[in-house]
């Protein structure tokens, strides 16, 4: 009997569990920094934030599924939005249960990695906590991404206004904050050669 010439089906082809627990939390902390938005450079001409790649944000309403490009900011594990009034968060506040897709274009010439990401989303607003909004919009570089972006708005009209700190929160308020807390995260890493990885991480349970 001759060899059979079939490859093999794609499932039989992915690697599962192939890491520790610590291992696959590493790898994903690193792919989050690296794939993340994050502060820019203000004092130059251009976007003054350093775009990464766009999640995108599924939220459900009344059964109804809905999904969102957004640029995302990381902290460790915990990814951040800024959402301007919409659908994905009146979403939000009737159903906190979320999901993120993070991704590379693929081109099987090189490494490809994503994560799926489900988990719960709270909301802050500069109405809930004026100092932690501001705080956390520091933090991301949105503040002063939006604060290069206002002056030069101005000095194009030859203008100034009587107080920027105010005229900065009139432009910000509308923004409500998207915090996502992991609960499950699955991590698939296709290889040209390697062949493809796919590894869960959970969130450990807490004792009651």
């Amino acid at each position: 009997m001759q060899p059979s010439d079939k490859k093999p089906k794609l499932s039989q082809q992915i690697q599962k569990n192939t890491k520790t627990k610590e291992e696959i939390e590493q790898d994903i902390r690193e792919f989050l920094a690296e794939a993340s938005s994050k502060p820019g450079y203000t004092d130059k001409p251009g976007c003054p934030l350093k775009h990464g790649l766009a999640c995108v944000l599924a939220t459900v309403h009344n059964g109804i599924p809905r999904a969102t490009p957004i640029d995302f900011f990381v902290e460790g594990m915990t990814i951040w939005c800024a959402g301007e009034p919409g659908l994905k968060i009146r979403n939000i506040r009737s159903n906190p249960k979320v999901a993120v897709g993070i991704y590379h274009p693929m081109d099987h010439r090189m490494l490809n990695r994503s994560l799926q990401i489900s988990g719960t989303a709270t909301l802050l607003s500069y109405a809930d906590n004026p100092e932690a909004f501001l705080d956390r919009l520091k933090k991301m570089g949105i503040y002063d991404a939006a604060a290069k972006i206002v002056r030069e708005m101005y000095e194009a009209q030859g203008s100034q206004p009587e107080n920027f700190e105010e005229e900065m929160i009139n432009h910000l308020r509308r923004f409500n904050l998207i915090r996502i807390e992991p609960e499950e995260i699955i991590m698939l890493r296709i290889h040209p050669t390697e062949g493809t990885e796919k590894n869960v991480w959970r969130k450990p349970q807490t004792a009651a």
